[in-house]
């Protein structure tokens, strides 16, 4: 069930209290992984970056000609609590509920403020319901007021695979991207039935100069490597709502026009750069 919000767009929201207390991830330990052979092994050092490869089947026994990306953390464990006499594990960046955008922005943000926090702050300017951002503009907006004093970003309209992306991309920026997404959170085409954020930290370019991205979301640890011309006609394919199978009984607010419409998702994405994190430079 969907409803259309009747303005557009919002103004930007009010800066919020800085005294809010989040978690401080904890540094993320190495990824301990077992790959047969000698595949991807010119990525021995960065182990994340060689299993993503390895299971997206990219650069198996030859090195890219380039390759960079941001130091994000993916999902971590930062504690544990007791409930009904049992240890419940505590995670940062883990998606909890349709929040992958606030999610995807709070891993861009380093936890500070993290996607809860951003949950209240969009339900309070009305920009979602449950967490759900089927607008690129709203999230466009709740990225140039957490980005102040840490870099600048830019709402970008039409097709990803284009010299304007990957020319940020090479000098060290990255995106907040909308895309459908597979069973394996890879992009797909299904009109917008399955959109999902993923926030695109680097970059990969094959022997063949075939053009990768290397990407986080909310849902798995793994550094996700995807085609960017499969992740660009999955952005483009953005154009219907549908109700999440996980959601039967929700409802889920929509910007005027749909998530195909000026205010929605479709070939929108968010480009960001001039953040402080660490670039690492892998060739």
């Amino acid at each position: 069930m969907s409803h259309i919000s009747p303005v557009a767009p919002p103004p930007p929201p009010p800066p919020m209290n800085s005294g809010v207390q989040t978690l401080v991830a904890p540094r993320e330990p190495k990824v301990v992984i077992n790959i047969p052979g000698d595949e991807c092994s010119w990525a021995l050092e960065y182990p994340e970056l060689q299993k993503g490869c390895y299971l997206s089947r990219v650069c198996q026994y030859a090195p890219p000609q380039r390759c960079q990306y941001y130091s994000v953390p993916s999902i971590q464990q930062v504690g544990c609590v007791l409930k009904r006499s049992a240890w419940i594990l505590t995670f940062l960046f883990f998606q909890v509920g349709p929040t992958c955008g606030l999610t995807a922005l709070s891993m861009l943000l380093g936890g500070q403020p993290t996607a809860m926090d951003l949950l209240t702050e969009a339900i309070a300017q009305e920009y979602t319901l449950n967490g759900e951002l089927f607008s690129g503009q709203y999230l466009f907006e709740l990225t140039k007021k957490h980005l102040r004093g840490r870099g600048a970003c830019q709402l970008h309209q039409g097709h990803l695979n284009c010299s304007k992306v990957t020319e940020l991309l090479s000098a060290g920026g990255c995106l907040l991207v909308p895309y459908d997404a597979d069973v394996n959170h890879a992009p797909c085409l299904k009109s917008g039935h399955r959109a999902h954020w993923a926030l695109v930290v680097g970059f990969l370019v094959d022997i063949q100069d075939k053009y990768y991205v290397l990407a986080r979301h909310g849902k798995t640890r793994n550094l996700a490597v995807w085609s960017l011309d499969l992740l660009s006609q999955s952005n483009a394919n953005l154009t219907e709502f549908a109700q999440p199978k996980g959601y039967p009984d929700n409802d889920f607010l929509l910007p005027p026009g749909g998530i195909g419409g000026p205010l929605g998702l479709n070939e929108r994405c968010i480009l960001v750069n001039g953040l402080p994190q660490q670039v690492i430079h892998v060739r």
